[in-house]
């Protein structure tokens, strides 16, 4: 198995992006951040400007978006920060930002995958729906004995990658070794140690057998937690 250093990207460093081009002409911004070698798992930052639509299409892939900033609209929803939008699996839409509002946010999929451009919009499988999960809801938590609070979110049936939201108390301290290649996003507060500091919409990947000793700021700190796969028992 690959092994490799842990990657640490902050969304506003304005280093990485470049400029997606769509058929029809538009454009999006994207920084590409993260291909995980085991199964082919994406996690970029995007940047849908005002007024953005990515033209009807569906993907060969589930893939989520979550919202750092602005709206995120999708079959006539919109979506605002903190929401974890999961599109299944070979789901049809079209979606983008809103004519008064940017959307800012994380790219995610279970898996390598292609995307289809559709001449027409088509019905959607009842099986297929769109879910979504936000960060700033106050239910669906579970607290821990240790006083860290989880919210799952989702959790892919097939490749077993699986995405939660986590908040940690003020000076919450602890010693955690990573059992697979999982991410670790600051949404608020900061999360320091001792070979570098999380602050807010930093995004760390640590790569499977890293351990690192974790101290939450003086505030809390709440996470979005990414894995690429599921524990091993």
């Amino acid at each position: 198995m690959a092994v490799y250093k842990p990657i640490v990207s902050n969304y506003y460093d304005p280093e990485g992006w470049i400029q997606i081009t769509e058929e029809d002409g538009s454009y999006f911004d994207d920084k590409p951040v993260v291909t995980d070698p085991l199964n082919g798992m994406i996690v970029n930052f995007s940047h849908y400007t005002k007024g953005f639509v990515k033209e009807y299409h569906k993907h060969a892939m589930s893939h989520v978006v979550y919202v750092i900033d602005g709206v995120h609209s999708s079959e006539g929803k919109r979506y605002g920060s903190g929401s974890l939008v999961l599109d299944p699996e070979g789901y049809a839409c079209a979606h983008g930002s809103t004519p008064d509002n940017d959307c800012k946010f994380i790219w995610i999929t279970n898996k390598a995958g292609d995307i289809q451009y559709l001449s027409e919009e088509q019905e959607n499988p009842a099986e297929l729906s769109i879910q979504n999960v936000n960060a700033f809801d106050s239910e669906g938590w579970e607290l821990k004995e240790d006083g860290m609070e989880i919210k799952k979110a989702y959790t892919d049936p097939e490749t077993g990658a699986s995405l939660a939201f986590i908040r940690l108390p003020a000076g919450y301290c602890t010693e955690t070794e990573y059992f697979v290649n999982t991410g670790l996003f600051v949404i608020r507060g900061e999360l320091g140690s001792d070979l570098f500091n999380l602050r807010e919409n930093t995004l760390a990947w640590l790569p499977e057998g890293y351990r690192r000793r974790w101290q939450a700021g003086n505030k809390g700190c709440l996470l979005l937690r990414i894995e690429n796969t599921s524990r091993p028992e």
